[in-house]
């Protein structure tokens, strides 16, 4: 059944309006009419199952028949401080990690980050991110939040992880050049039962500083490897949630 994503005012009791681009789908791609049926959300958690009471010109008219909550958001929260990468890769890392579970992405600006406009992006990165839910039947749309500045990212986790009502939190810091604890080991020294937050950081392209390695351990955050070979940036970022969403029984049926 397709999905639909709608704003929270467009939902008024048990009537759902639909216009815009999804409405120009709806009709001259999917050819829906009056009595099909479609679900819909608004990034609050409920689905709904609708079906369309009328289908004009600049809008469409359905009637919720049933709401319910899907099981697919994850119960860990994976918050990923992404060092800008270039071009459009941010957009792809929205998108996978988006797919995979991620709650929350940041971008961080670092100094090997090529930021060159990211003005109106963020815009963009959060249709990416509501994109991403439609096609993988998310109910809750992660946050892009505007690109911020790397010591601005480690307060950022600081805070989250003194936040008693977060639980247990984990930091994952990648950085390719540390060889003495992985990623293997540092889940060995977790209940990863008892972790509700997750917090990755991933470099750009060229990785993390020596001085920003320095002061993410002056913030209590232990880096770790990810193996004998050098992961892309993106490829980094998509790797570490599939292993985080794999330990906590996120892949499990």
């Amino acid at each position: 059944m397709h999905r639909f994503f709608v704003s929270p005012d467009a939902i008024n009791g048990d009537t759902v309006f639909i216009s815009g681009e999804d409405l120009v789908h709806m009709v001259q791609v999917l050819r829906f009419k009056a009595g099909d049926h479609l679900l819909v959300f608004d990034g609050t958690g409920p689905e709904h199952e609708v079906e369309l009471v009328s289908v004009e010109k600049n809008r469409a008219v359905g009637r919720i028949i049933r709401t319910y909550k899907p099981d697919t958001e994850p119960e860990t929260r994976v918050i990923l401080f992404q060092g800008m990468p270039k071009s459009d890769k941010m957009e792809w890392i929205i998108q996978k990690t988006v797919e995979l579970g991620v709650a929350q992405i940041v971008p961080v600006i670092t100094r090997y980050s090529v930021v060159r406009n990211a003005d109106g992006k963020q815009k963009r990165w959060n249709r990416i991110s509501r994109e991403a839910c439609k096609q993988s039947g998310r109910v809750l749309i992660p946050e892009v939040q505007e690109p911020v500045e790397y010591c601005r990212a480690l307060g950022m986790w600081r805070s989250i992880s003194s936040d008693e009502s977060s639980g247990l939190s984990l930091p994952v810091f990648c950085y390719e050049n540390e060889t003495e604890k992985c990623l293997k080991d540092l889940l060995k020294c977790y209940n990863i039962n008892c972790v509700k937050t997750v917090g990755i950081f991933v470099g750009p392209e060229g990785g993390f500083s020596e001085e920003e390695i320095r002061l993410a351990k002056d913030y209590g955050i232990i880096p770790v490897g990810l193996g004998n070979r050098i992961l892309r940036t993106e490829t980094a970022a998509i790797a570490v949630m599939s292993v985080i969403m794999y330990e906590m029984g996120e892949f499990d049926l």
